[in-house]
């Protein structure tokens, strides 16, 4: 955990070591650091990112906020300023959206932006895992489209079936649809054959997923909190299906799937029946 001294008191984390910005430091001791969650609270705002982070050349993970971390940390990030080992990177600053500077981060695994987010491909050419809010106009998602990418989650859903068309040429082996009143079926999404792991949640309109069932390859889903969906026994014909999470489904009719779940390593069905 990286923040100001004076802040230690407020974060309750025993489980996680300090490293203090404001003071000084063993370059050797930080080398050897591979994950680090940078945090302040309100009342202490940060509005660069710390040159101790600069100097961890053998981070691997590194996560912004939440807390008062400004959009300046991010938006005047200079070339050299992250480590170019970083492998994952999380921001969550809850601010308008964000515009990735020019920077090129070149082993970049791993993306997760909790806002709006602009940027161009050349900033993280070997990206495989990336989960952004499209715009309406889901032209961030095209130009997303555009990068090596395994894995995609879209924290809200602006549009109907019509994405399952859109990321189909990809060749995506993880999809995950966070949020969204726009999304009415899974209708389309048989052209996605090649799918090993879904993630519905949050999607207040969507109904029919029984084309589930084409996806062969499917061996993890993770339906939370859709409350509308049928067809729910394409479950039982998923062959390679190996974890499966309903929560928060309400009345779907679960026993219809019971022996299927029964055979499987993991199941989860809270609040669902």
């Amino acid at each position: 955990m990286v923040l100001h001294s004076a802040h230690q008191d407020r974060f309750d984390a025993p489980d996680r070591d300090f490293v203090f910005y404001d003071q000084p430091y063993d370059t050797e001791q930080l080398s050897r650091i591979t994950d680090v969650h940078l945090w302040s609270p309100l009342e202490g705002p940060i509005d660069r990112l710390p040159e101790i982070i600069t100097a961890m050349t053998g981070l691997k993970s590194l996560s912004i906020g939440p807390g008062r971390v400004l959009r300046t940390v991010v938006t005047q990030l200079r070339q050299g300023d992250l480590p170019e080992g970083l492998e994952e990177l999380s921001i969550h600053i809850s601010e308008r959206t964000l515009v990735c500077p020019d920077v090129v981060l070149p082993n970049l695994k791993t993306l997760y932006v909790g806002e709006p987010f602009r940027f161009t491909t050349e900033h993280f050419p070997e990206l495989q895992a990336l989960s952004l809010y499209p715009q309406r106009s889901l032209n961030n998602v095209r130009q997303a489209l555009e990068l090596p990418l395994e894995e995609l989650n879209l924290l809200n859903v602006p549009t109907d079936e019509g994405i399952f068309r859109l990321v189909e040429p990809v060749g995506l082996r993880r999809l995950g649809l966070i949020g969204g009143r726009t999304l009415p079926s899974l209708t389309g999404i048989s052209v996605l054959p090649q799918l090993e792991s879904l993630r519905l949640k949050n999607l207040t309109s969507l109904g029919d997923i029984s084309e589930l069932a084409t996806l062969q390859r499917l061996e993890v889903v993770n339906i939370q909190y859709c409350k509308k969906i049928t067809g729910i026994a394409a479950i039982n014909d998923l062959p390679a299906l190996r974890r499966a999470t309903l929560v928060g489904c309400g009345n779907i009719g679960l026993k219809t799937i019971e022996a299927k779940l029964s055979t499987l390593e993991w199941a989860n069905t809270g609040a669902t029946t």
